[in-house]
C-alpha cells in the first residue's frame, strides 16, 4: 500500500514539471528569396531581392516570337521607315510592333536592371509617335508611361516627355518645296544690265 501511494506521488510530480515547464517559442517561417522586402534599383524600377541586376545576353531570346535585343530594335526601326515611306502601311506593322511589345516585357522581367530598356522604350514611343491616328496616340501615351513608371530616374524620361505632350492624331501637311535659285525676276534684271548674262546671239541657218 506505501509503495503504491509513493508511485502515485512520483506521477503527480512528473506531470505537474510537465506542466509547469514554459514552451519553446514556435520556429519562424522560413522565408524563400522571393519573399524579401523590394528593394529599388539604381534605375528606379522596382525588384525583389532575388534579382540580379545585370544586363541581357545578346544570344538570348524573348517573347513568344524569340526576339534578340538587336532583333528588337531593327524590327521597330524597320517599321518605321514603313510608315516613313507610305503613312497608308501603319496599320499592317502593328501585328510586328506587338510582337515585338511582348518580347521587351519578356526581356524587362527577366533583365530589369538592363541599361538599354530605356532607350528602347524611347524608340518604341517614337515609333507610335508616326501614326497620327487616335489608336497611334493612346499607343504613344501608354509607352510614355510605362517608361516613366519604370524608370523614373532615368535621362530619357525628360525627352519622352516633351514627345508625349507632341503627339497629335493630325498627319503632318504636305512638304513646301523651297527655291534656292534666283526668282525668274532678278534672272531678267541681270540679263538687261549684264552683258555678259545676256544669251549669245544664234546665227542663222544657211
Amino acid at each position: 500500500m506505501k509503495r503504491l501511494i509513493v508511485c502515485a506521488s512520483v506521477v503527480a510530480l512528473a506531470t505537474t514539471a510537465t506542466t509547469a515547464r514554459p514552451q519553446a517559442n514556435p520556429a519562424p517561417h522560413a522565408v524563400t528569396p522571393a519573399q524579401h522586402a523590394s528593394k529599388t534599383a539604381p534605375n528606379g524600377a522596382k525588384q525583389v531581392a532575388h534579382v540580379r541586376c545585370k544586363p541581357a545576353p545578346a544570344d538570348e531570346y524573348f517573347g513568344k516570337l524569340k526576339m534578340s535585343i538587336l532583333g528588337i530594335r531593327n524590327t521597330i526601326k524597320d517599321q518605321g521607315f514603313k510608315i516613313d515611306a507610305d503613312a497608308t502601311k501603319a496599320p499592317s506593322t502593328m501585328g510586328a510592333i506587338a510582337l515585338t511589345e511582348d518580347a521587351i516585357h519578356d526581356w524587362q522581367h527577366k533583365y530589369p536592371c538592363d541599361s538599354w530598356l530605356p532607350g528602347m522604350l524611347l524608340s518604341l514611343q517614337r515609333f507610335y509617335g508616326k501614326i497620327h491616328t487616335d489608336d497611334g496616340v493612346r499607343h504613344v501615351h501608354a509607352t510614355y508611361a510605362w517608361l516613366h513608371r519604370d524608370f523614373p530616374r532615368n535621362w530619357l524620361v525628360a525627352t519622352a516627355r516633351r514627345e508625349d505632350g507632341a503627339a497629335t492624331a493630325t498627319p503632318p501637311g504636305p512638304a513646301t518645296a523651297v527655291i534656292t535659285g534666283p526668282s525668274p525676276a532678278t534672272t531678267a534684271v541681270n540679263s538687261a544690265t549684264d552683258p555678259a548674262a545676256s544669251p549669245s546671239p544664234i546665227a542663222p541657218h544657211r
